[in-house]
């Protein structure tokens, strides 16, 4: 699915428009999904309503009260076409107009004056000064408010009268629909510009936007759903995006096929090479993961000391002992690590691994000897000597660190990552040649050549020690049951973040651990066959 950026989205609507769908056609299949939306939201209340059952409905819901705060530009026209739908359908509506009638652009003035005709009360200020306590009184009262205030043009911090009225907004009003972005949130980077409205649900036009997927925007959103205006796909193609993300038909296109004859040789071979003194659940974690997402056989090498360990979490997976990595790499370690690459699929290195002498020894010559597809996560990436290894390997190799493990790799803080996730994750995939999946919320998937994927599954429960060990085991079983790696970088994250989600619809976030994402893996991957 297209992501795109409000001024990809401005430039979508200029061609629509100049390819004959007229503004005013845009404007009003987004309204009357606005209208729509509304509805549906208050019919769990009345439990009757059915959208154009005429002027009062059926039975009419005049006890229902809307109430639209509208700006002066497009998305405040099509709040104020949601305005002449819902009275039609028999709402009792109201209009906070935050403009004067000679502000507002030719199609607004158009629905403006159709509301006009149909009696709509439209109450306009454009200085609420003086006048707080009645809005108040309005937003109070209202059963649904509908914040068609802003939209996503905006640029720099929110100024009054916004900005006052976006508080009176979150402040008085007990449920919030958004037009195409809840006012306030920047739709390029989700930073919030001074106030924004927090809402309980968006309803965007034609593709989301960047804003409504990262943090902090996303949080400002509730439950997010997409309005088809019947702009063609090609128009946005035409922008050159680079923002995408999976939705759920094409995160499911990408598992692979498993043949009836098939056996485990047909699946692969994960090795993943980790543990240290105290940490032999990482690796464990890891290894469990590709099995449980396909994986035809996966071996653990670890330390000795907790091999025997690692082997009694699970009959299922093979171990390979290793002499202590404190110290410089042994010929006993070269060679079962070279036994290692010699019969695995896929590497995954790094759960668990520590910092030592060893395990940055042992990272470089995995680098520049292992010819085929490596993960590096948590100590693997820590242990890197040079950056420039990363540039000189050839094979595919994708990095998974998490803010303060990508801080670290280019010197930055875990400030400055997280202020600029995307771009950050984007310049150093495309500098050094490789996939690099941030990990967060809203984890940034960035390819070598530029293209962003943008993750949209997963919850705060995930944010719990071990739950990226499970993302490489993931991402290793993937690649190693034959998924391409540019398929594999982004299905991992987003069946990594379903698993999480339906742990936490049943466990509740606080009681998910790392080892609940796995065991939900089976249904994730079920998902599309379930009864949700």
């Amino acid at each position: 699915m297209i992501v795109l950026t409000p001024e990809e989205m401005r430039a979508v609507d200029k061609r629509a428009i100049e390819e004959g769908f007229p503004e005013l056609l845009l404007m009003e299949i987004a309204g009357r999904a606005v209208a729509e939306k509304a509805s549906f939201i208050l019919e769990d209340e009345c439990g009757h309503h059915h959208p154009g059952e005429g002027k009062k409905g059926l039975h009419g819901h005049r006890d229902k009260e809307v109430v639209i705060v509208a700006g002066k530009g497009n998305n405040g026209g099509d709040g104020l076409v949601a305005a002449r739908y819902l009275d039609m359908w028999g709402f009792h509506v109201k209009i906070i107009l935050l403009a004067e009638e000679a502000d507002l652009t030719a199609s607004s003035l158009t629905n403006y004056n159709l509301c006009r005709l149909r009696d709509i009360e439209i109450l306009s200020f454009q200085n609420i000064a003086g006048y707080r306590e009645e809005i108040a009184n309005l937003l109070n009262g209202a059963d649904l408010v509908i914040d068609a205030l802003l939209g996503t043009g905006i640029k720099g911090t929110v100024k009054e009268p916004y900005s006052g009225i976006i508080r009176l907004i979150n402040h008085f009003s007990h449920r919030i629909l958004a037009v195409d972005i809840p006012s306030g949130i920047d739709g390029r980077t989700g930073a919030i510009l001074g106030e924004a409205v927090q809402a309980d649900y968006t309803l965007t036009m034609a593709f989301p936007k960047i804003g409504l997927v990262v943090y902090p925007g996303r949080e400002y959103c509730g439950e997010i759903e997409i309005v088809d205006l019947g702009i063609p796909l090609d128009y946005a193609l035409a922008e050159k995006p680079t923002h995408f993300m999976l939705d759920e038909e094409e995160a499911w296109a990408l598992l692979p096929e498993r043949p009836g004859d098939s056996h485990k040789g047909t699946f692969g071979r994960v090795g993943v090479i980790g543990g240290s003194a105290g940490m032999s659940g990482a690796p464990f974690l890891s290894a469990f993961a590709a099995l449980k997402v396909g994986a035809g056989l996966v071996r653990v090498a670890v330390p000795e000391e907790i091999q025997s360990i690692v082997a009694a979490y699970s009959p299922e997976l093979m171990t390979l002992g290793l002499e202590s990595l404190e110290n410089p790499l042994s010929d006993k370690n070269l060679d079962r690590i070279k036994g290692l690459m010699e019969e695995s699929t896929v590497l995954a290195v790094g759960p668990g691994l520590g910092t030592s002498t060893g395990s940055r020894e042992l990272v470089s010559k995995i680098l520049q000897e292992y010819p085929g597809p490596l993960v590096l996560d948590a100590d693997g990436i820590n242990s890197l000597e040079s950056l420039e290894l990363l540039a000189q390997r050839e094979g595919a190799l994708i990095l998974t660190p998490h803010p303060g493990e990508m801080a670290r790799l280019i010197g930055g803080s875990t400030r400055e990552i997280q202020a600029n996730r995307i771009e950050v994750a984007r310049t150093f995939a495309a500098e050094y040649g490789v996939y690099l999946i941030l990990k967060g919320a809203a984890t940034v998937i960035a390819f070598p050549d530029g293209i962003v994927y943008l993750n949209p599954s997963g919850n705060d429960g995930m944010a719990t020690a071990g739950s990226g060990d499970v993302l490489t085991g993931i991402l290793a079983g993937l690649l190693a049951s034959g998924v391409e790696v540019e398929d594999a970088v982004i299905l991992a994250p987003y069946l990594h973040g379903l698993a999480g989600d339906l742990a936490a619809s049943e466990l509740t976030p606080y009681s998910m651990t790392a080892g609940d994402i796995i065991a939900y893996l089976g249904k994730a991957i079920n998902y599309p066959d379930l009864d949700h």
